[in-house]
């Protein structure tokens, strides 16, 4: 489709060339041509409203402009157009011929597993931190809507020839998990039968820590009350960190995310490289001492306020750390990175980009997008608060054991991943736990997936019948005139770009989208039309070249989102 769009495009460009020669369109230049695929194949299958956005330099109707454009084009001089008609007030649409479609299905064809990739990225490499969740706690569905949207444009960018990685940030170090210290100490004292004692302010609710003492007086007893109180917190605060870290790993490999890198913050900030960053901001004379603690210079940099790096008692606040991982993060050679934030560090953004200006990389090396709130939605249609403080949140493992009591284990994880993927990450995103657990067409992941195990199905009735499907050379691609069958074949020339499209702008929501759409078509395609006919082999087995492709973007689609394509359900 993007050999078809350029080619599209310089037939049009040449056009309005030829218009301007002609004297008959009175303009200084020629601006993009807009055009995009027709929702009505009725209106043919690419339109552009080119002379509306001519009309104002032209000084002419732009159904006028539209008239003029159209006498410059033969059809009869381009192999790829059939037909040309101006509709509305200047609307230029195009019926491409059907020799593009056969050619659609010849690409899929050949490529098959790789149909839908390419090389734009040239090997660039791209590192996406995501999740990157405290070890304070189990990871909750906030947390699963970023590991699903991280590990999907990971998977984008390396379609389109990126090497990008997956990274995880372990918050390691400071007052998140000293307090964590603290509330397993209190958790441990209290099996141990000491009354009186309340979690500190600041601290962790959860019963899940109450479990993790219990644990911990399972195995070691009461030996560690003969240590000194700062000694012991210390010792639960990494006991906490290890045991609560190893759980978010299995949760994630569970949710089918495997990191290529974990990186702590303890170690960058052992590695002596935030005293380097501060060296380095002391030397462009970016801090100053004010109230007994060192200030960055914000203000520079277009912000509103200054910023503290280093507070009254020496220690770094999280931007000194925070400014030393990207640089490290420059230091390995990516050419991009991208940090998906949460809803909750919106105000950090400015600052980071901030930091990294400061340190002087390039403006557009970092990326920061939001992954915006997740709210849960019960059967009632009621929001269901979390909070990891008080200990009142659904965990990541919960909801997938949820789903898997109705929907069973090997499709828990798909519906869980297509509800994150399912809107724009900029948005709100309400869970319908309703819908989720309904196994049926009606949930919107398992109606895709009743298509791919439909398209195999029809290949099992075909294998049973003798009705093997022939080399696409074999096969007169002509018989596929249904209106429905040439809308499939459309449908699917899309998918490359909707994939490009996808990872270029870091909108993984696009290819559920997509996918939805194709089924959409296919669904009907699939009861209104008999694929498997004796008596009609020539079309038969055309009809089996198109389901094959149908079954290939499907399954290389699925395979992007991080999603079974079963076979059979």
């Amino acid at each position: 489709m993007d050999a078809i769009k350029t080619e599209i495009y310089t037939i049009l460009e040449d056009a309005i060339r030829a218009a301007v020669a002609a004297g008959e369109l009175a303009i200084s230049e020629i601006p993009t041509i807009p055009f995009s695929p027709t929702k009505n194949p009725e209106h043919g299958d690419i339109a552009t409203p080119i002379a509306l956005g001519l009309a104002k330099q032209a000084r002419m109707a732009p159904r006028n402009i539209a008239e003029i454009i159209h006498k410059h084009i033969d059809p009869d001089a381009h192999s790829i157009i059939r037909q040309i008609d101006v509709a509305g007030a200047g609307f230029i649409n195009i019926h491409l011929s059907d020799n593009w479609l056969y050619d659609t299905l010849q690409t899929i064809a050949t490529m098959q597993a790789a149909y839908g990739t390419s090389d734009k990225g040239a090997g660039k490499r791209v590192q996406i931190e995501f999740v990157s969740a405290n070890p304070t706690g189990p990871l909750n569905i906030v947390s699963g809507r970023a590991a699903a949207v991280g590990d999907t444009l990971v998977n984008l960018l390396n379609a389109i020839g990126y090497k990008a990685i997956r990274e995880f940030y372990v918050n390691d170090a400071g007052g998140q998990v000293e307090r964590l210290g603290e509330s397993i100490d209190v958790r441990y004292r209290q099996v141990l039968g000491e009354e009186g004692l309340e979690i500190p302010e600041g601290g962790y609710q959860g019963e899940y820590l109450r479990e993790f003492a219990q644990t911990i007086v399972e195995t070691d007893g009461d030996s560690h009350l003969q240590l000194e109180q700062n000694e012991r917190t210390a010792l639960f605060r990494n006991k906490g960190i290890a045991h609560i870290l190893a759980q978010q790993r299995a949760s994630l490999e569970r949710f089918k995310v495997n990191f290529d890198v974990w990186a702590s913050e303890q170690a960058i900030r052992d590695s002596g490289k935030p005293e380097e960053i501060i060296q380095m901001f002391r030397e462009k004379s970016y801090l100053y001492e004010a109230e007994g603690a060192t200030w960055f210079r914000m203000s520079d940099f277009g912000d509103d306020k200054d910023c503290v790096v280093i507070r009254q008692n020496g220690e770094y606040t999280y931007f000194v750390p925070d400014a030393a991982y990207h640089r490290d993060k420059f230091d390995r050679g990516f050419s991009t990175v991208i940090d998906l934030f949460g809803p909750d560090h919106q105000g950090h953004i400015s600052r980071l980009k901030n930091f990294v200006k400061a340190l002087g990389l390039p403006d557009d090396w970092l990326e920061i997008s939001i992954i915006q709130q997740v709210n849960l939605v019960d059967a009632a249609g009621k929001r269901v608060d979390m909070s990891k403080r008080s200990g009142h949140f659904l965990t990541l493992d919960a909801l997938i054991d949820e789903l898997a009591e109705t929907v069973g284990e090997e499709f828990a994880v798909d519906v869980a991943r297509y509800f994150f993927l399912m809107r724009a990450n900029n948005t709100h995103l309400d869970f319908n736990m309703e819908l989720a657990l309904t196994h049926a067409s009606e949930n919107p992941v398992f109606y895709i997936q009743y298509a791919h195990a439909r398209c195999c199905s029809i290949f099992e009735q075909g294998s049973e019948q003798g009705m093997v499907a022939k080399p696409i050379e074999e096969v007169s691609l002509k018989r596929l005139t249904e209106p429905i069958e040439h809308e499939l074949i459309r449908k699917l020339a899309e998918f490359p770009s909707i994939v490009l499209l996808s990872a270029e702008t870091r909108e993984a929501h696009r290819v559920p989208h997509y996918l939805h759409e194709l089924a959409g078509i296919f669904h009907p395609y699939y009861n209104q039309h008999r694929v498997l006919d004796s008596e009609d082999m020539e079309k038969t087995d055309a009809r089996l070249i198109l389901v094959q492709s149908v079954q290939t973007v499907l399954k290389n689609g699925l395979t992007l989102l991080g999603i079974s394509a079963p076979e059979s359900m």
